[in-house]
């Protein structure tokens, strides 16, 4: 445990996480008003209301309305004790999580089990013609949690290790294991997939945003395609928090409304003239201009949670030749793509593991040198390569790509300009995001994929991107050795054995060369002084905002003021 305790510390040291601004002073908090927001989606839509269907993005769109056995702890954060910054997009240590649903938890060894006991005086909203409010207990969580197992969406291997869920008595859920995994927290306790909706939700038919309720602090209220989602405060709601040491009912603002943007002038023009409040991922090409223009706007900095790279299918000709694979990275000049494209605001290596994991994550001067010349520029030895593996004349394959980032479009068409001089043609197939993913899910996607895709932490990023047959695996990557020893690492209790298997892991993805590694950008948070009790945080569990959102207020006078 001390051992633990010790890599947990050492991780949150050793975060890069920036204020340009510091945190809003504490004032007293004021009840009413609407919040607007472009959050770090700006450009998607809800993909899906019911966590059944396993999306991605489902925990983002619901976390007003649903909530989960466990969350990350904000007072521990930078409104608190600052230990921690909520930023990471599925990466909280342990020490950092606190009970939502569950009001506390304990792991049992006879039989092997997680008993979770459930937090009184909860209650689910009450929709119309959906259902009545009721008191949230014990079955709710095992109902959720055993239709959530049932999903032919579930990723393989990620409940696995779960026998049942079983109700004790009212209020005390039990998970019973097969074998213990050692990352059970972000499986089902606070992770991507484990909202916790009502039966009443799912008999109503859960796919239909107007039957979507939860326990949480708003409920939804309009959603309008392409344009925003409205939450509006649930007057009941069971939620507190503490502000100079005195404690007040959530949520704060009446309603709270995303709004979805694809044009990005658009999206910085309502930042600036205050159409929106808060603006959370603006790329670093717009700091100098919205510090000129908006010089009162709050703003912090922090390194994209995210890895861009092109993955290659593995099981295609002819990217099942490692030295075709390495070819291709040779060809990209990335530091270049780093001073030219970025304009110096990126850091070269930050996937698969993070910068910020201390402990894990191993600067690119300590690897092989077998690793280090990935990430140079040798378009000779590129063409070299291609010749060895039958290609001297290049060869032609297509890329798709997500439209729905024009930055995202115009980095895979400086990397297929590189490409283009060793003689290889690559043709970008941009795709709505919808499809885009889709494509990926069911296997059906080209020979090359550009993709932006979370760190989530260091077990899930190994798992999803190279595990055996996983949903996020778009290389195809396909690898005994890696599965046994990721298995064999994941059941592991001792902290040392663990952290070499994991080191050792994402070393040798690194040398297999599934991707076209390539940089990671810094992002930049905006919003307006007059928005209060907010410090930069993003995220409060996997891709989740909704109890950042829950404890922001507005100072209406302000407001006015600098209007």
């Amino acid at each position: 445990m001390k051992k633990k305790l010790t890599l947990s510390l050492l991780i949150v040291l050793a975060f890069s996480f920036c204020f340009f601004t510091l945190a809003n002073s504490a004032e007293k908090p004021q009840y009413g008003g609407t919040i607007k927001i472009v959050t770090v989606y700006p450009t998607l839509n809800a993909l899906s209301w019911d966590p059944f269907d396993w999306n991605w993005k489902n925990n983002h769109d619901v976390s007003l309305y649903m909530e989960h056995l466990l969350v990350g702890d904000l007072q521990k954060g930078p409104r608190g004790t600052n230990e921690y910054p909520f930023v990471a997009d599925a990466y909280i240590p342990p020490q950092f999580i606190k009970g939502e649903l569950a009001e506390s938890w304990k792991i049992q060894n006879n039989p092997l089990a997680i008993v979770f006991k459930i937090r009184k005086g909860v209650y689910w909203q009450e929709k119309k013609g959906v259902m009545k409010a009721r008191e949230f207990t014990a079955d709710d969580v095992v109902y959720a949690m055993e239709r959530l197992r049932s999903s032919p969406k579930t990723i393989p291997t990620y409940l696995s290790f779960i026998d049942h869920w079983e109700v004790k008595d009212k209020y005390t859920a039990v998970c019973y294991l097969k074998e213990f995994n050692a990352n059970w927290q972000y499986r089902f306790a606070w992770g991507y997939y484990n909202s916790i909706a009502p039966k009443e939700m799912v008999e109503a038919g859960p796919k239909d945003w107007r039957n979507a309720c939860g326990t949480g602090p708003y409920m939804i209220t309009k959603y309008v395609k392409g344009v925003s989602q409205t939450y509006t405060k649930n007057k009941k709601y069971w939620g507190k928090t503490v502000v100079d040491g005195k404690e007040y009912r959530l949520p704060f603002a009446d309603k709270v409304i995303y709004y979805i943007i694809k044009d990005e002038s658009t999206r910085l023009a309502a930042l600036r003239t205050a159409k929106i409040d808060v603006m959370e991922a603006v790329s670093w090409k717009y700091v100098d201009t919205l510090k000129e223009k908006a010089p009162k706007l709050k703003v912090s900095k922090w390194l994209d949670t995210a890895g861009t790279f092109m993955a290659m299918r593995l099981d295609t000709k002819p990217f099942g030749d490692i030295r075709v694979r390495r070819a291709l990275n040779l060809a990209v000049n990335q530091q270049e793509i780093i001073d030219s494209f970025y304009k110096g605001n990126a850091e070269l290596l930050n996937y698969p593991f993070a910068t910020t994991w201390a402990g894990l994550y191993e600067p690119l001067e300590k690897h092989p040198d077998s690793i280090k010349e990935l990430f140079s520029y040798n378009p000779e030895k590129a063409k070299k390569l291609l010749a060895e593996a039958g290609y001297p004349n290049g060869f032609t394959f297509e890329a798709m790509a997500s439209a729905s980032s024009q930055e995202g479009l115009d980095l895979a068409s400086m990397v297929s300009a590189y490409f283009k001089q060793v003689g290889v043609t690559c043709n970008i197939k941009p795709l709505e995001y919808g499809a885009f993913l889709s494509s990926m899910t069911k296997k059906k996607h080209s020979p090359g994929y550009f993709l932006h895709s979370g760190h989530t932490n260091p077990f899930a990023v190994l798992r999803k991107n190279f595990l055996t047959n996983q949903t996020w695996n778009p290389s195809m990557f396909n690898d005994k050795w890696f599965n046994e020893t990721w298995k064999a690492a994941l059941a592991n209790v001792n902290l040392d054995e663990q952290t070499v298997a994991l080191k050792k892991l994402n070393e040798y993805v690194l040398e297999q060369t599934p991707y076209v590694w390539l940089p990671s950008p810094n992002i930049y948070t905006y919003w307006w002084p007059w928005i209060k009790n907010y410090y930069g945080e993003i995220r409060v569990g996997a891709v989740r905002p909704g109890p950042i959102y829950a404890r922001m207020w507005v100072d209406q006078k302000l407001k006015k003021k600098m209007k």
